[in-house]
């Protein structure tokens, strides 16, 4: 299970980014994330894709989840139902991996027994 945030393992820092003037602007050792409501016309995915910018993306409903796992991110972020987002990427075989995000550690066990790829902080979204 791949944990990011917690105060017991390294893990990649996240940079929240809202247009694409702002991808440039990140550190390397960043992971770019942004959210799908933010990517109009998919436009920092694709910047994304084409530049070979490693990136994660929020999203809220089947249909983006399903596309944005199309255009390759590292991660996709989830925030309801993890269960029935993890069963379709096992049954399409997606390679973006799945972080549902909590607030605190003792949320970890459950979403370990649902087989969930890993789980985000929410402070390290903000």
């Amino acid at each position: 299970m791949i944990i990011i945030g917690h105060h017991g393992i390294a893990s990649p820092k996240f940079q929240k980014i809202r247009g694409l003037e702002a991808v440039p602007l990140v550190q390397s050792h960043l992971m770019v994330w942004f959210e799908s409501s933010d990517d109009v016309g998919y436009v920092l995915s694709h910047h994304c894709v084409e530049n070979g910018v490693k990136y994660a993306i929020k999203v809220d409903n089947i249909k983006d989840f399903v596309i944005y796992a199309a255009l390759k991110p590292v991660y996709i972020i989830l925030e309801k139902s993890p269960e029935v987002y993890q069963k379709i990427a096992e049954t399409y075989l997606m390679d973006s991996k799945i972080l549902y995000v909590i607030e605190d550690d003792s949320e970890i066990e459950e979403l370990a027994k649902m087989g969930i790829d890993g789980v985000i902080f929410r402070q390290v979204l903000e």
